[in-house]
């Protein structure tokens, strides 16, 4: 036992070279391996090949060898539980083989000597792993090459297809399942790149024919999304000017023809709308006669059930170049080919014959060299087409979709203060791409008020709803004091939801994500607990107005820019407060986001709109400053006194004033600790840094004590869509250059009450007017033309250059967004297009005219009374409320 035992370690050691050394150890192990033939005492070395194939290999063609030269010493058992060909697996799993040929090789070893392939054994693992080893050979451009690589997977094909008929009853299916499913998974991975090589094709040939509909129907039956079976699609449509086996067409005919049974239009229409290199496929496929044979049917078939026009204009602008091409060869094929086309044209010119965009759509404009079969495109103008099943069912149930293809916000109850500001937001591309992409550190450090919004943005940006009612966030970010169907200040609100944001994020953050949701939301509660109701002294002529951070109370005239310490009870107190935090921002204009950051950590609303200020106090009569730096998020600017209602101003001027040294003098005195006295002085605010966003709050307000309400200012503004910030930096200021994007507009008489809504564009310069439900297309002029009562109220501005050829595009790809929105996407379409049909039906069996649902429960949506804001609608919304 002990000479057998130090026999197997000399093999393994010589194993061990030939698999991971240079050339001269791989010649030294072979040599010394044939000098241990001979020996007797060497009976069963399967431990020993066991632990050479598990190990890493580097020498991959090697193995094949190894193993027809170890299989005299291993012996084969009658019921094994793990055979060796689990073992390869590991190494095909684990290893790069490079090569086809090299796994070929491994295969035909394992083929010849059956000791390593027993009846008796399951070989699921070593299928799986050929599979996945196949999927990663791309195919060449030597023409040898791309013999061989055919050559090879045939070799591989006719291996998996014996091992699979030369198992026990039973294994067999059990195999060919495991194939054609680790298939699957591969070809509908969404995130893999490169895509899987067509050698995977070989797989599909492993399947009969008359097999291949029921193998097709168990996919579709699974519960996979409608993105994992259009990207299977593509690949394997992707695979067909490449591959010759008859079967792979047969497939991807059957998965079509599957989806329409299921009704599954829109995941057909994506196929060729997202991708516009398969159509280019097809076109090469079509050039190929060897390819053709098996391809055409599928080619022909797709092009006649397409509706939409901007791909049937792609398809036009090409057939005739491929026509002519397809002249150059005089074949049977060919001619039937051509017909074809012919055909299709003149079906497409017959279903858009009142648009006259197709250039080639017809056959008078061109001149084809055959006629139209007029009773064959009879018979495919009759035939079904792909359409968007909303579409299909929209005219019956629901009210002609707007033409801006944005989703609307239901009003749940005077909610349009929550509406106008959450479109906003969607439209700053920075914060609702980050706010999509956010992922919590962990379950327990989730921040909940955020994936709320991430569900929301998500929705507003994918779903084929006409309108969505946003409950869940309203409930996550309504000041306890907001008192539900109540009109409110649209600002006040977004201040409230960009503070949440913060501290939620900020909590989960600084706990390393073990903060736990309860703890989170007693913060949150404790927060707006002691938040001050808006409330009027009247004694004192004063408001107090809601504020983040400490109930600071402004001075008599609303309408000032700045106050002084003097002008509150209790000021050195609050002078105290203001150098030991950053209260004063709420004093000089300046909302805060919420604290001083960590140097590890940034925030989502410091990234995306945080800028940093300071204030200084300077003495008149000592010459002495005080100075206090801090984190802001938005200027509230103020109109001068001196500027009268029928005065022309600008946002700019505004700007300007507000950045102007104020005179604290008479009631507004300064108490200077050096002079310890009232004192005059002036305040100054200088920019340190300025924010990626800019949001500017006009304060279109005073505050008249005969009605005790706010009245709305009525200053000619003008709104520029470009602004100056001056920025103070090293050795002098610069200016930042912002552009205008969004703007939330109040219509009314007061700021107590009316309605709210917004202007906001797109990357293309694309303006939107955000009305509740309703979303329709407009223009900059159009809002630049607005007059009282209609006032835009909160200016959201953009710096140039902030974030240049990063958040470009208006919303991401889905597919590089979580599993868990792309779930909540397919799942919306699919309750939404369910929701339609079951709406549909009921309209049919009342054999009634369908009256359209009303969009609001105000006649006229684009002139809502400044009275009073609108109340909930009734326009079918999402219920799964987010």
């Amino acid at each position: 036992m002990d000479t057998e035992r130090v026999l197997g370690n000399d093999i393994g050691r010589c194993l061990k070279l030939i698999v991971s050394g240079n050339d001269a150890a791989i010649s030294d192990g072979w040599l010394m391996l044939q000098s241990l033939r001979g020996c007797n005492q060497l009976t069963d070395c399967e431990d020993v090949l066991r632990d050479i194939l598990k190990s890493p290999v580097l020498n991959v063609s090697e193995v094949p060898k190894i193993m027809a030269w170890m299989s005299v010493y291993i012996t084969e058992k009658r019921f094994n539980a793990n055979p060796i060909s689990n073992d390869v697996a590991v190494l095909l799993r684990n290893t790069d083989i490079g090569e086809m040929s090299h796994l070929t090789e491994l295969l035909n070893t394992l083929a010849d000597h059956r000791v390593y392939l027993p009846r008796s054994a399951n070989h699921a693992k070593l299928c799986e792993a050929i599979v996945t080893s196949l999927s990663s050979f791309q195919m060449p451009l030597d023409a040898k090459k791309i013999a061989e690589f055919y050559d090879n997977t045939t070799k591989i094909q006719h291996f998996l297809k014996a091992l699979c008929s030369n198992t026990k009853n039973g294994e067999h299916d059990i195999l060919m399942f495991t194939c054609l499913q680790t298939l699957y998974n591969i070809i509908s991975d969404t995130n893999r790149k490169p895509e899987p090589g067509p050698g995977l094709a070989a797989i599909l040939q492993l399947v009969e024919s008359s097999i291949i509909p029921q193998a097709v129907d168990w996919i579709l039956s699974q519960s996979h999304s409608d993105r994992q079976l259009v990207q299977a699609l593509k690949v394997m449509c992707n695979w067909l000017p490449k591959w010759r086996g008859d079967r792979l067409s047969v497939w991807i005919m059957e998965f079509i023809c599957g989806l329409e049974k299921q009704r599954k239009y829109s995941t057909l229409l994506e196929l060729t709308e997202s991708s516009v290199d398969i159509l280019e496929l097809m076109w090469t496929v079509l050039l190929v006669p060897v390819i053709r044979q098996n391809a055409s049917n599928i080619i022909f078939y797709i092009l006649k059930r397409q509706s939409s026009l901007s791909i049937v204009q792609n398809i036009a602008k090409r057939i005739p170049r491929l026509i002519k091409d397809l002249m150059k060869e005089d074949s049977e094929s060919s001619k039937e080919c051509i017909q074809n086309l012919v055909d299709i044209m003149k079906v497409y010119s017959k279903r858009f014959s009142t648009c006259p965009m197709l250039g080639y759509g017809s056959t008078e404009n061109y001149p084809f060299p055959v006629l139209p079969q007029m009773h064959v495109v009879k018979e495919i103008y009759t035939e079904p087409v792909w359409i968007d099943e909303t579409k299909e069912f929209e005219p019956i149930v629901e009210p002609e979709r707007p033409l801006s293809g944005k989703v609307g916000l239901s009003n749940l109850g005077n909610t349009c203060y929550m509406n106008s500001v959450l479109q906003a937001l969607l439209m700053t591309r920075q914060f609702c791409q980050e706010v999509l992409n956010y992922r919590p550190l962990n379950e327990a450090g989730k921040t909940p008020l955020i994936e709320k919004l991430q569900n929301l943005f998500a929705l507003l940006l994918y779903s084929k709803r006409i309108c969505l009612a946003p409950t869940e966030v309203l409930r996550a970010s309504r000041p306890t004091y907001f008192l539900p169907g109540q009109q409110q200040d649209s600002s006040e609100f977004l201040c409230h939801l960009l503070d949440v944001l913060h501290e939620q994020e900020k909590s989960a953050s600084n706990c390393g994500g073990s903060d736990t949701a309860g703890t989170l939301r007693c913060k949150i509660e404790k927060q707006e607990d002691n938040v001050t109701l808006p409330t009027m002294e009247a004694t004192k002529g004063v408001i107090k107005r809601w504020t983040t951070e400490e109930d600071l109370t402004e001075g008599s005239a609303l309408q000032r820019k700045t106050q002084s310490l003097a002008d509150f009870t209790g000021g050195e107190e609050l002078g105290q407060r203001l150098s030991d935090s950053h209260s004063d921002s709420t004093d000089s204009g300046i909302q805060s986001v919420g604290g001083e950051e960590t140097s590890t950590y940034t925030s989502l609303i410091h990234r995306v709109l945080g800028g940093e200020c300071q204030i200084t106090y300077q003495c008149a009569q000592c010459d002495t400053s005080s100075r206090n730096t801090d984190k802001f998020r938005d200027l509230q600017l103020c109109f001068p006194e001196e500027i009268q209602e029928n005065q022309e101003v600008s946002v700019q001027d505004l700007i300007n004033y507000y950045l102007t040294p104020e005179k604290l003098t008479g009631e507004n005195k300064y108490r200077c600790d050096k002079c310890t006295k009232l004192c005059d002085a002036q305040r100054i605010i200088t920019i340190l840094q300025a924010p990626a966003h800019l949001i500017l709050t006009l304060k279109h307000f005073r505050y008249d004590f005969d009605s005790r309400l706010r009245t709305k200012l009525r200053h000619k503004v003008v709104y520029n869509d470009t602004i100056q910030l001056p920025v103070s930096a090293v050795p002098c200021t610069v200016a930042e250059t912002y552009h205008l994007y969004a703007a939330v507009v109040h219509s009314g008489y007061s700021m107590d009450y009316g309605h709210y809504f917004t202007y906001a564009c797109d990357s293309k310069q694309n303006w939107y007017k955000f009305n509740d439900s309703f979303v329709t297309q407009t223009t900059f002029e159009d809002f630049k033309s607005l007059k009282p009562p209609d006032t835009p109220y909160i200016l959201f501005y953009e710096k140039s250059g902030a974030h240049d050829s990063i958040y470009e595009d208006d919303k991401p790809e889905l597919s590089t967004l979580s599993k868990r929105i792309q779930e909540l996407i397919a799942n919306d379409t699919t309750d939404y297009i369910e929701e339609l049909r079951r709406r549909a039906a009921v309209s049919q069996r009342s054999q009634l005219p369908t009256k359209s649902l009303k969009q609001h429960n105000n006649s006229d949506d684009d002139n809502p009374p400044p009275s009073s804001c609108r109340g909930a609608i009734d326009v079918p919304a999402n219920h799964f409320l987010y």
